[in-house]
């Protein structure tokens, strides 16, 4: 892959930003207002057009540090579905950035995001709050970087060497082998027509987000399953669980056949298949947009969203051809703040080797194979608990006793 660079200036070193407090399924719900923030002015360092960030990749999701109006860098979730960015209310509070008396406001006005080689000013950035969303990732995020800023820019996302980049639109080319395809705008959502073959169903098609901030490889709105009856296909799936819905929630994972998208085909994927309750994951139907494509596949790519030409390139990374493999404990776990080294029992899933084994909602896990659960991040369990045909013993704590299972793993789709 080649970009050109039109400026004659070199690209500085970028800079590495650490995070004293170092981010649900992440926010996986489209938001559908449009966006109606003026341009975000925006300069470049050294009178360049094209600025590098260091990103890191979390379980298929982009953190990107910013600094907004100069203070220590904070973690944002690279979120292409949401109208406006915005930063968590009690980060907000710890760097400093609210004066006295405005506590409660909700939002910090004329906001500086500072990133290696640009800086761009945004009129408001909305303040909102992300503990639940960090505590499903493992990993403190306290930022959302969206579309009111990403709009205004070509963004490269290299999610094998873990860059984000930002080009001036004026002076951007494209000189790699990807596939270049359409893309829409709708709402302020970046669209691109996908193919799909489902079993009992054939190959279907519609116009699906890309969505950065969901982690799974598709997600299918209500709307677009209840026309082709998905809720009667009859194949395997299990229920699928996010933090953010209350107890009647009834979404399920399973697998369709294939996805295609241009020339690109993968076989295999899973999907999230709506439910028939309401809840705070369904998706609203008057968008136009049928589902979206998560980081489950984004991160098989170095993705181009060129959002003034309304075109997306995907250009395959060496991790193209990877198999799509899930959970195969049944355990659904959280991380507690501040380090995010603590682990409970959100939500067992039925017939699992974790309810099999007798692991329940309220266990704290002590000990993973005889090494103290602080060894392990959230991100460190999950590739754990993916390893098909293999055991693992875990100490737990449950109402004051220390109690000790032994889980063997198995695909549940």
């Amino acid at each position: 892959m080649r970009f050109v660079n039109n400026s004659k200036f070199a690209l500085p070193p970028f800079i590495l930003y650490f995070c004293l407090a170092p981010l649900a399924t992440a926010a996986r719900q489209t938001q559908q207002s449009p966006i109606t923030a003026p341009a975000a002015p925006f300069q470049f360092a050294f009178s360049g057009n094209v600025a590098q960030v260091p990103v890191e990749i979390s379980d298929h999701l982009v953190l990107v540090p910013i600094r907004v109006n100069g203070a220590r860098p904070s973690w944002f979730l690279l979120d292409t579905t949401r109208p406006t960015s915005s930063l968590d209310d009690v980060r907000a509070v710890a760097l400093g950035l609210l004066s006295h008396g405005s506590a409660g406001s909700k939002v910090l006005s004329n906001a500086v995001l500072d990133f290696p080689s640009l800086k761009i000013s945004i009129p408001s950035l909305a303040l909102d709050s992300l503990g639940d969303l960090s505590s499903r990732v493992g990993r403190a995020i306290q930022g959302i970087l969206g579309a009111d800023v990403l709009s205004h820019f070509i963004v490269v996302i290299s999610y094998d060497r873990q860059t984000l980049q930002f080009y001036d639109p004026k002076s951007f080319q494209y000189k790699g082998a990807g596939i270049k395809l359409k893309m829409q705008l709708l709402n302020g959502v970046p669209a691109f027509d996908v193919k799909f073959n489902v079993r009992h169903r054939g190959t279907l098609h519609g116009l699906f987000s890309i969505a950065t901030a969901q982690a799974e490889a598709v997600q299918f709105y209500s709307s677009f399953a209840a026309a082709h009856k998905f809720s009667e296909l009859g194949q395997k799936m299990i229920l699928f669980s996010p933090l953010d819905s209350p107890g009647d929630f009834d979404d399920h994972l399973g697998r369709i056949d294939s996805v295609q998208f241009g020339k690109i085909t993968l076989q295999d994927p899973f999907a999230i298949f709506p439910g028939k309750s309401e809840h705070a994951s369904a998706q609203p139907s008057s968008s136009g947009i049928a589902g979206a494509i998560g980081g489950e596949i984004l991160d098989r790519f170095t993705v181009v969203l060129d959002s003034p030409d309304q075109s997306v390139i995907f250009e395959p990374n060496p991790h193209f051809n990877d198999l799509f493999v899930s959970d195969m404990s049944g355990l659904v776990l959280v991380a507690t703040p501040p380090d995010f080294r603590a682990f409970g029992v959100s939500r067992v899933i039925e017939k699992s080797p974790a309810e099999l084994a007798g692991i329940a909602v309220g266990d704290m896990l002590e000990k993973i194979d005889g090494n103290p659960a602080s060894d392990y991040s959230l991100g460190d369990l999950r590739a754990l608990f993916r390893q098909d045909g293999t055991e693992h013993t875990l100490t737990v704590l449950r109402n004051g006793k220390h109690l000790q299972f032994t889980l063997k793993l198995k695909p549940l789709i």
